[in-house]
């Protein structure tokens, strides 16, 4: 798995807990007049694990994402580059 892909998964994964922990924190508002505050802070509880999470894979995903010429898919580019152009050289020489 190239570190592209894992960026997008980790990106994904992180979307995915923010909106969970949006959706929970919403659903503690709405069942808190009928549930009490015991059922509030479980779902704020969840809110509070999700967004952790959240942070937790960002953190990770900082690490892994692709830093352009940095990265190991520098070769892949240089020769793309090569097969569209014929060279790698990105600038005229003066």
């Amino acid at each position: 798995m190239t570190r592209t892909a894992w960026h997008r998964l980790l990106v994904t994964i992180v979307v995915v807990f923010l909106v969970l922990a949006a959706l929970s924190y919403v659903t503690s508002i709405v069942l808190a007049p009928s549930g009490g505050r015991s059922v509030a802070g479980l779902w704020d509880g969840w809110a509070m694990f999700s967004l952790v999470a959240a942070i937790a894979f960002g953190v990770v995903d900082f690490f892994v994402r692709p830093l352009g010429g940095q990265s190991g898919d520098a070769d892949v580019m240089a020769e793309a580059e090569a097969a569209r152009t014929g060279s790698t050289r990105t600038q005229r020489s003066r």
